[in-house]
């Protein structure tokens, strides 16, 4: 009979190994730890904030928000216009003016955003354009 038990014992044990094979025979079981789900959301918290704190003072320049300049386009037409009414304004002035205008506009705009200086109310740079 001890050899029939024996016999079972081992059938059973052999049933065990077959349907969990990666199981130490001679280590315990350890629980199953469940996530800190507040450790995971401290630490997503410490990265998100230290990602964007990188970005902003290291990738995103400082002198990304420093380029934006503004131009006096309707002080600038209103000289013109005035000094065409009184004659100090040649027409040939006027045209050379206005090309002036348009080459310093063109060359701010490669490097710099340019905005009407009606809409800046402080903070960037008004550039004003010479007339002859």
């Amino acid at each position: 009979m001890n050899e029939n038990k024996e016999n079972i014992a081992t059938n059973q044990e052999k049933q065990e190994l077959t349907q969990m094979p990666f199981k130490n025979l001679g280590e315990k079981e350890r629980p199953v730890k469940k996530p800190n789900y507040l450790l995971i959301i401290i630490l997503n918290i410490i990265i998100t904030v230290a990602s964007l704190f990188v970005y902003h003072n290291y990738i995103l320049k400082p002198s990304h928000f420093n380029n934006i300049v503004g131009i006096d386009i309707k002080g600038f037409l209103e000289k013109q216009k005035a000094g065409m009414v009184e004659g100090k304004i040649t027409e040939d002035q006027f045209k050379a003016n206005m090309d002036r205008l348009e080459n310093t506009v063109n060359e701010l705009g490669k490097t710099k955003v340019i905005l009407v200086s009606d809409v800046i109310l402080r903070g960037a740079e008004v550039v004003n354009i010479r007339e002859n």
